[in-house]
């Protein structure tokens, strides 16, 4: 029987977000519309991203939230919205990046929220 590495990173992927996530679990809101639901995360409001444009590196600063996969009832998508319990603070999905093990990253833009 072949060895299933997808139920493996799985498993450490929800002791990753129950290790290092948010104490207080995460409102996801999917802009389809269906019901929000709490998912684990692991939030990094200064997340850095380098890249290279025109020859140039470039480096900037967001917010981004680590994910298990497994724990959204449809994959995320561009749009979908969520709110970090903890502050109050509502972000919107500006890319969903996930790795293909299921685990990934949502690259985060700040909308709003009571701040606390």
């Amino acid at each position: 029987m072949p060895f299933d590495w997808r139920a493996v990173t799985d498993k450490m992927n929800g002791v990753v977000m129950q290790t290092f996530g948010e104490e207080v679990r995460v409102l996801y809101m999917p802009v389809s519309g269906a019901t929000p639901y709490e998912v684990d995360g692991v939030f990094d409001e200064a997340f850095l991203e380098l890249a290279v444009v025109d020859g140039v590196q470039v480096a900037t600063v967001q917010p981004r939230l680590g994910i298990q996969v497994s724990q959204f009832e449809a994959e995320p998508v561009q749009d979908d919205q969520l709110q970090i319990k903890r502050t109050g603070l509502i972000y919107v999905v500006r890319e969903a990046r996930l790795d293909g093990w299921g685990g990934g990253g949502l690259m985060l833009n700040l909308i709003g929220g009571d701040g606390g």
